[in-house]
């Protein structure tokens, strides 16, 4: 079962106020990487097998779907940790806010404040 964690990290306003800030990750282990990995892989070659149908686009859409979900099946495989959101008062408009991270646990990451649209960097606190 995949196990949800929380980061403490430091959020950085353009104009270089900060604030402490958390982000919620979600861990998987081996078999559920292979399982949503499968899974990918499974809905892009159906997609492929369905794009047969369709007269003259078949020639560039089925290759590419079987190219997209070899893609798609290690980029899931390889993903070990998942970035939900992370929660933190804005450094610049001074509101608690909620920020989606697009699935990338990765940092630095810069992202939008929802409330004022500052740009935001989050940066792992040291």
């Amino acid at each position: 079962m995949a196990k949800e964690q929380e980061k403490i990290i430091t959020v950085r306003a353009g104009s270089g106020a900060s604030a402490e800030g958390r982000m919620f990750t979600r861990l998987y282990e081996d078999g559920e990487r292979t399982m949503r990995a499968a899974k990918a892989l499974g809905m892009y070659w159906l997609i492929a097998l369905l794009c047969v149908l369709i007269p003259v686009a078949h020639f560039v859409l089925v290759p590419g779907f079987l190219v997209a979900g070899v893609v798609a099946a290690k980029r899931k495989k390889d993903m070990a940790e998942e970035g939900l959101h992370a929660q933190c008062v804005c450094p610049a408009c001074g509101k608690d806010v909620r920020i989606d991270l697009e699935h990338s646990a990765d940092i630095p990451q810069w992202r939008k404040c929802p409330e004022c649209s500052t740009g935001l960097e989050l940066v792992q606190d040291k």
